[in-house]
């Protein structure tokens, strides 16, 4: 099952904002001593995002994906 319409370089920098801001509000929340239900629903999407995207992906994931994920997409906005 795959996106045909969405890239995966576009996908993956989601996931990684999403899951990253999602980390630090859950974080703020549990500081704070509040349940962060709205972060960690946040958290789950972003994190079942990366799942799939290395189950789709021929290769899977790896490190440097990210990096050149995001080389992609600023290439992409700024052509």
């Amino acid at each position: 099952m795959t996106l045909p319409d969405v890239p995966s370089d576009i996908l993956l920098v989601i996931a990684t904002l999403v899951s990253g801001m999602a980390l630090a509000s859950s974080l703020a929340g549990w500081v704070n001593g509040r349940w962060p239900i709205a972060a960690l629903l946040s958290l789950a999407i972003g994190v079942g995002l990366f799942v799939f995207l290395h189950l789709s992906l021929p290769g899977g994931l790896e490190f440097w994906d990210i990096p050149d994920a995001f080389i992609l997409v600023a290439a992409r906005i700024l052509n």
